[in-house]
């Protein structure tokens, strides 16, 4: 049996798919591809996916992470990227294949790329950030309403005209940069439209997660 990682983009359309429903799809993906998939057993097989950090609906990315395995030991990489790109949409492009050098519970970071509306706005942005004092309000998992400051939580901010490039924690401590967004919005008194893009994830001591 051969573990294999798939590095894969997820643009346009489908970033209003949600994790559940991105599932099913590559699941049609791979039956449709012809690859020798591994299925589970019982009285509904179906092909052992695992994504390594699920994406927030509304986001893009450039860098998601899909493992599933073979039954065949020597299948080459390559061939099994040329039969996925073959029945992918083209909304959806696989960048590389390897197998899977780092556990997906490793992930305590991600890459974002927020593209905001003009440069000013990306700049008073990239400022607020700066404050040390960024205050969000979220939900918990159990309903209740959590006000918390998260200036420390943010590892880096880098601004280049309209678009700012943030790294912030993922995994079990993980910082949504909607969370930012909405911060800001709030100081400042209105809504500003961004479009979010995950461009890395990271594993620990900051190397990129493969």
């Amino acid at each position: 049996m051969k573990n294999v990682r798939v590095f894969f983009s997820k643009k346009g359309r489908l970033r209003f798919v949600s994790h559940l429903d991105m599932n099913r799809f590559f699941t049609r993906v791979l039956r449709k591809s012809g690859l020798p998939i591994w299925y589970t057993e019982g009285f509904n097989p179906h092909p052992y996916l695992t994504f390594a950090l699920p994406l927030s609906l509304g986001f893009e990315s450039i860098y998601e992470v899909l493992d599933f395995r073979l039954i065949e030991d020597d299948f080459p990489l390559e061939e099994v990227k040329n039969k996925l790109s073959a029945v992918l949409p083209e909304y959806v492009e696989i960048i590389k294949v390897s197998e899977p050098v780092m556990k997906a519970g490793k992930i305590t970071a991600a890459g974002f790329s927020l593209c905001f509306e003009n440069e000013k706005a990306a700049t008073e942005f990239a400022a607020f950030l700066a404050t040390g004092n960024v205050v969000i309000t979220k939900k918990t998992k159990k309903g209740d309403i959590k006000v918390e400051e998260v200036s420390e939580k943010i590892i880096s901010v880098k601004r280049s005209n309209n678009e700012v490039c943030l790294v912030l924690p993922a995994g079990n401590d993980n910082l949504n940069p909607s969370l930012l967004v909405s911060a800001f919005n709030q100081k400042q008194g209105r809504e500003y439209s961004v479009g979010y893009t995950r461009t890395a994830l990271y594993g620990q001591s900051n190397l990129l997660f493969e």
